[in-house]
């Protein structure tokens, strides 16, 4: 999941409410992008090590790419999707990174356990550069994986309403 926060605007929740696509589990991932928003925060405080990450900045301005008002509106967002998500039986992964990255250890580690199996991995398709380099990343994850990977068209302008 990335910009899509609430079930009644998802489309692959959407397509799910209609066709389980022949799945039988779902695993919801949000990932905090670490070239999006500062994720130096979620590395313990008496810890040694340091971010593997770059500061979230503007290559150009050197500006925090998300402020901490978003930064708090998108937490909200997400924890507000776990609960919901939880309160229908389900959960959300959260995650903190480089999205292709995270994907691609979630398959390792999924796929060593031999009783388990990723049928799919499913993302709407966004617009930006970076976004597209994200579905470009998690595309790669999956065809290393062997898994079947799909990109939902997510209409930004119904045009009808």
């Amino acid at each position: 999941m990335r910009r899509d926060l609430r079930l009644s605007d998802n489309p692959i929740f959407d397509s799910l409410s209609k066709d389980r696509q022949g799945f039988t589990h779902l695993l919801p991932l949000y990932v905090f992008p670490a070239q999006q928003v500062e994720v130096s925060g979620f590395i313990p405080k008496d810890s040694t090590a340091k971010s593997p990450y770059p500061e979230a900045r503007s290559a150009t301005g050197s500006f925090w790419r998300c402020g901490p008002h978003r930064t708090k509106f998108v937490a909200e967002a997400v924890w507000d999707l776990k609960k919901h998500l939880k309160s229908i039986d389900s959960d959300l992964c959260i995650r903190v990174g480089m999205t292709g990255e995270v994907v691609q250890e979630m398959l390792r580690r999924i796929n060593e356990h031999n009783d388990t199996a990723v049928g799919a991995v499913w993302m709407t398709a966004e617009d930006t550069a970076e976004e597209r380099q994200d579905e470009a990343e998690v595309r790669a994850a999956c065809g290393e994986a062997d898994v079947q990977f799909k990109l939902w068209k997510d209409e930004k302008y119904l045009v009808d309403e």
